[in-house]
């Protein structure tokens, strides 16, 4: 289920940053998803598919950004998928 809110900012904040309302839209959410991600209050698969990304490109954004991550999986079956992804991830 989707909420919308409405959050008012500047008319010339968008014309600054050349952003249409969705792509602010778009972004903003992954500015959110990213932070929940690493303060560890969702899984790394659970973050990446909110922002319909794969986990792969979800991490290169995480790390782009210099994000370091808090929190861990809170169930043994977090922790085997967040592992299972890491080991897809780098294997050669």
């Amino acid at each position: 289920m989707t909420q919308k809110i409405n959050i008012k900012l500047p008319h010339d904040l968008l014309e600054l940053t050349g952003l249409t309302s969705k792509r602010l839209e778009e972004k903003s959410l992954l500015i959110w998803i990213l932070e929940l991600y690493s303060e560890g209050k969702i899984t790394l698969s659970k973050a990446a598919n909110l922002v319909n990304m794969k986990v792969d490109d979800f991490l290169l954004e995480f790390r782009k950004r210099h994000l370091k991550h808090m929190g861990g999986p809170e169930t043994v079956e977090e922790l085997k998928d967040d592992f299972n992804t890491i080991q897809e991830l780098t294997e050669d």
